[in-house]
This record gives structure tokens, sequence and C-alpha cells, in this order.
């Protein structure tokens, strides 16, 4: 009886989704002599966001996003002040001059229409006292639990294909008996344009001129500079398998 044979294996899976929602991280901030003047200024432009906002993330009865909303949720960060002393070119603190104050406030959006998150971005980059700090690609977690089931199957089977593979050449059966997760990933692209100034419109012309086309079918919204299209989603998982053999000995090699 020949001994008993032990396969050990990685399986690996990789699923590919479209993105389904698009998220700017913005930040509003005012700094000022008078603290007054920059609380004014950050209250009122929050308050314009928001009423922005709002009017696009409209809810069914019971509070979810309904069908129809162009934003599915946004978040406002409360206000907060900070002081500190004028420095000159040295970064020296200039006591002699009064303090500067500033106030300032975070936001989050996330659009589900990409028209609206087009023009509404272009709008946000030339605002007073609003920078678009980050921007970013999502999926829901509807999807993104389907596809992270599905890579770990892939994972799996991948697996017990590799194991097969080995054990057919020797004339073996094999099983496994022992699974362990390994690392799973997920990468995604950011938005190429989110509106802004001429200089960065055409840095990002000429980036998106080097990018190989995008696959036919995806949606996509054309603005004064490049378009912009929803990326690719990566979602991996990988796992480590042992495979032992489950007949009584070995057959002839292939």
């Amino acid at each position: 009886m020949a001994p008993q044979l032990e396969i050990h294996v990685d399986g690996k899976g990789s699923v590919f989704r479209t993105a389904e929602r698009g998220v700017v991280h913005l930040s509003v901030i005012s700094t000022s002599t008078e603290q007054s003047i920059a609380f004014i200024d950050v209250k009122g432009t929050v308050e314009m966001l928001t009423q922005k906002f709002r009017s696009f993330a409209t809810k069914t009865e019971d509070g979810r996003p309904h069908p129809s909303a162009g934003i599915t949720t946004f978040t406002v960060s409360p206000l907060s002040t900070s002081s500190h002393y004028q420095r000159d070119s040295n970064y020296r603190e200039i006591k002699s001059k009064p303090k500067e104050h500033t106030v300032r406030s975070t936001a989050e959006v996330v659009f589900r229409d990409l028209e609206l998150l087009s023009d509404i971005s272009h709008q946000l980059a030339n605002m007073p006292h609003v920078s678009i700090v980050n921007s970013e690609w999502r999926l829901t977690q509807t999807t993104r639990t389907e596809i992270e089931r599905e890579a770990r199957v892939k994972a799996i089977k991948d697996a017990v294909q590799k194991a097969e593979d080995y054990a057919g050449v020797v004339g073996r059966q094999v099983v496994a008996v022992e699974i362990k997760d390994g690392p799973s990933s997920n990468s995604a692209s950011r938005p190429y344009y989110f509106g802004g100034a001429t200089a960065q419109m055409h840095q990002m012309q000429q980036q998106q001129q080097q990018m190989a086309p995008q696959a036919a079918g995806n949606p996509s919204v054309t603005m004064d500079g490049p378009s912009l299209e929803p990326r690719t989603i990566t979602v991996s998982a990988q796992i480590n398998a042992k495979f032992v053999s489950v007949d009584s000995g070995a057959g002839s090699i292939v």
C-alpha cells in the first residue's frame, strides 16, 4: 500500500464589479482675526450645503433613501474652533499681531446619480471656504457582501482544482481535510475629476488620455473636463488548504 499523499495548496479568487456610489469628502474652513466672522462664514456655508444636499436626499416613509434620490446619505460634523498666532516666513510666532481663529466643519456625501455627482462636485470645487478633501468609489453593502462570498467560493474552487491536478498526475484521489482563511483585499479607483480649476482639468485630461479605454456599457458623464466614470472595484479572497489521499494506492504516472 502506498503511503498517504498530502497536498498543501493556496486558493485565490477575485470578483469585479463596477462601483455603484461616488463619495465626496468635504472640508469647510474659514480663518480670520475676528472669530465671529470665521464662525459666520462656516455656519452659513454649512447651512447652505445641508439644504442643497437634503433636497437631493429624499427618503421613503420608513426613512430609507428613496429610489429616485440622487444622494443616498450625507453627514455633516459639528463646527469646531481653534486659535493660533500668526507666523512669519520662518514659521516663528508673531505675538505682536492678533491671533487668527479657524472655524471648520467636515461632510461626507454619498451619490447614486453620476450626473448630480459631477454637477455638484464642480460647484463645490469653486465655492468659497469649501475644499474637496477626498473622493472615492464604493459598492452598496448588499453588493459587497455578495461578491465577498463569490470571491471565497472561487478561492476554494481554485484550491480544489489545484489539488486534483496534482493528484491526478500521480493517479491519486484526494479530499480536503483542512481549510484556513487567508488574507482578503479589495481595491477601488478614485474618480479622476470632480470639478475644479482649469489647471486641474488640463492635468486630468492628460492622465485620462494615457489610460486604457473603459469597457463598453459603463455609464459616464462628460463635463468640460474628462468624463467621470465609475471605476471597477476588485474584491479578492485567499485560502490555504490541506488535502490527503483517500485511495488505497498509487496508479500509473501520466
